[in-house]
């Protein structure tokens, strides 16, 4: 998340506009295809026995449905890696590894949320090479057997100049193959802007918005705050100190430090939410 952050301020003080594309792919775990996977896995020197380990894991697992006493007959899983599990996010990881080397935009990945951003001073050029350089990352996808939600796929545009009149360019979920254009098999991304209901787009845990100030993030963890705060006070003649002092690290502090070297780089006008002189209710 840092280095997403630290590429897009980069952008900015070099007077540069940034596209940020926040993917969310359908069912990611439950699409994984075997066969892929085991090639991905060959690729990375993993053979003989270890690669017959992770076969007998995936292969020959079944499943069925249980609805109050009545049992379904036994499926086969074909397709996905056990999700709940720790070898899960490790070979989800294993199987899009190698999604940055299909595009020349900046992938950040982190198990089934991936970013991707690209910067340019001239937003004509800009939106041209992300629509160019996603396209290629929607037949990657649909060459490894994974969808993108196009309701749930957003794109975010931070101006170097918030003076500056907002664009009305468009950036496209294509999914055509190469020479082909049938319209049907484009679908236009949502973007999100300061207008929407939801003006920020969450990624890994923290609402990035337009202008990168982080209000929406903050106003959110204020109220998570206020909630823990609440809590604390009704138990803090009932409870021991050592139980306060726990419920305060799982339900306020928690919230408070996590990513905060990110979204606490902010005029501190925006931190006021959080001026307080009073102690957590510890006892």
């Amino acid at each position: 998340m840092s280095l997403l952050l630290n590429q897009i301020t980069t952008a900015l003080n070099n007077k540069k506009h940034s596209i940020l594309i926040f993917c969310d792919l359908k069912k990611a775990f439950d699409t994984c295809n075997h066969d892929i996977l085991f090639k991905k896995l060959i690729n990375l020197g993993i053979t003989g026995t270890s690669l017959l380990w992770f076969k007998n894991y995936l292969l020959n697992r079944k499943q069925f449905v249980t609805i109050e006493n009545f049992n379904s007959t036994l499926l086969s899983i074909l397709i996905g890696v056990p999700q709940g599990s720790i070898l899960g996010p490790l070979l989800f990881l294993i199987y899009i590894n190698d999604l940055p080397l299909h595009s020349n935009l900046l992938s950040y990945l982190f198990a089934d949320d991936t970013a991707l951003s690209n910067s340019s001073s001239n937003l004509d050029e800009l939106f041209t090479t992300a629509n160019t350089e996603f396209h290629k990352l929607c037949t990657y996808f649909r060459r490894n057997k994974l969808s993108l939600h196009p309701d749930k796929t957003k794109f975010l545009l931070i101006l170097h100049n918030n003076t500056l009149t907002q664009p009305h360019h468009k950036l496209f979920i294509n999914n055509n193959n190469a020479f082909e254009n049938h319209q049907c098999n484009i679908i236009e991304l949502n973007r999100v802007s300061p207008t929407d209901d939801m003006p920020a787009i969450k990624y890994l845990g923290v609402y990035f918005d337009q202008s990168l100030n982080f209000k929406y993030h903050i106003s959110h963890i204020s109220k998570k705050l206020s909630h823990a705060l609440y809590s604390l006070r009704q138990v803090k003649n009932i409870l021991p100190p050592n139980a306060l002092r726990t419920l305060y690290y799982s339900l306020f502090h928690c919230h408070l430090v996590y990513a905060v070297e990110i979204w606490s780089n902010v005029p501190p006008h925006y931190l006021s939410h959080f001026s307080t002189n009073k102690k957590p209710p510890l006892g």
